[in-house]
């Protein structure tokens, strides 16, 4: 297999020759030829995947865009032989992660159904959105090629437990995912893009209208933004597309088959009005609460002055990590400095890092959500502020 070629000398801006700055921790801070070997496999294929996804941008588009100001970035060199043994790929850990999840959504499921209480509906269902944010998360490590080691089982595996039972598709997250990683906070990140045109997630707002927005989210009331996010990571929106990498056949006629084989499942076992109470419903509420919820809590009111207070790590206790954080993706700012590592490892990375006093004195760790409530709520002036995102005269907080 050829060697990568890594930039070896000066900063790279994000989108300079399709070399990526703001997320890959090799091309991000350049090492010596010398210390390439360091890199593991898994991140060799996964930084030549991002590589060429980055060549992959239309001339035009690179061209007509200015090359974005880099951060100061965070030195990498002195952790390359710990990430290397952090990141290797292990795939019973991966198949224990996903196991687990699927173990808590059937026995909350059976107790449901076996006891038919309301009061054990409402508990279960809401156990079960936080397997199925779960499930979604390990997809997430499944873009990033972490889960198998080989691509095809990687991807089958991710797609069939994890992102189709998500309402996802891992190919078509990871099309805008990589360039999120890309770029950043940058006018170009997809995510921020999304997020310009949602009023709501423009902070700080007042303690009713953020009350307001959590009684919206929790019902679903804005539903409807949310969907914008959702249908371009969800395969029933592009089964008809024109043939893609980001959503070839294998996974079109992977998602059909799923589809079809788990509702006539579930007709024939007549499971059906279970499935809307404990399946259904909390996609639509819990979820939409707690994505909208994790995705402020990492990008929005940052300083954005520093590699390190560019992305926010929530440093969370077991009750949080269990409804919000799950899988280590609350080890948000670890993610993004070194992505080839998975999120059962991020924790470990995290204690690592903090060994480290520029980043301990330096990184945006967040401890608790009371703490980025106040964080969120505090005036322009007193905390930081976050990548602009404009209120449209038509939305209203």
């Amino acid at each position: 297999m050829r060697e990568l070629k890594i930039p070896t000398e000066g900063v790279f801006s994000s989108r300079q020759d399709g070399y990526i700055a703001n997320s890959l921790f090799c091309w991000k801070f350049p090492f010596r030829a010398s210390e390439s070997r360091l890199i593991c496999p898994s991140f060799r294929r996964y930084a030549m995947t991002t590589h060429l996804a980055s060549r992959a941008a239309s001339a035009s588009d690179v061209e007509s865009s200015e090359l974005a100001t880099p951060l100061k970035r965070y030195p990498r060199q002195r952790f390359a032989h710990d990430v290397r043994q952090l990141s290797r790929i292990r795939p019973w850990a991966s198949v224990m992660g996903i196991a687990v999840q699927w173990v808590i959504i059937a026995a909350a499921f059976w107790a449901a159904v076996a006891t038919g209480h309301w009061a054990v509906y409402v508990l279960s269902a809401l156990v079960i959105g936080t397997r199925i944010q779960a499930l979604g998360v390990v997809m997430h490590d499944g873009a990033h090629f972490l889960l198998f080691r080989h691509r095809i089982v990687n991807d089958v595996v991710s797609d069939l437990f994890c992102a189709f039972p998500a309402g996802m598709s891992t190919t078509l997250f990871r099309q805008t995912h990589l360039q999120h990683h890309r770029e950043t906070n940058s006018e170009h990140d997809p995510d921020l893009a999304l997020i310009r045109t949602d009023a709501d997630f423009v902070w700080p707002r007042t303690r009713l209208a953020a009350c307001w927005l959590i009684v919206r989210c929790v019902f679903s009331l804005n539903g409807l933004r949310s969907l914008k996010v959702v249908r371009q990571w969800s395969p029933s929106f592009h089964l008809l597309d024109p043939l893609t990498p980001a959503f070839p056949l294998r996974a079109r006629l992977m998602f059909v088959s799923f589809a079809t084989i788990t509702t006539l499942a579930v007709v024939w076992a007549d499971l059906l009005v279970p499935t809307l109470l404990l399946f259904v419903i909390p996609s639509v509420t819990y979820l939409n609460f707690s994505n909208r919820l994790r995705a402020t809590a990492e990008h929005l009111r940052v300083p954005a002055t520093h590699e390190l207070n560019s992305t926010r790590t929530m440093a969370t206790n077991a009750v949080g990590r269990f409804f919000l954080c799950p899988y280590g993706i609350g080890y948000h700012l670890e993610h993004h400095l070194f992505p080839s590592v998975p999120g059962y490892q991020l924790g470990l990375l995290h204690r690592l890092l903090m060994t480290d006093d520029e980043y301990s004195s330096s990184a945006l760790i967040t401890r608790g959500y009371p703490a980025l409530w106040r964080e969120l709520m505090a005036p322009l002036d007193a905390a930081p502020s976050f990548p602009s995102v404009s209120r449209s005269p038509t939305q209203s907080s």
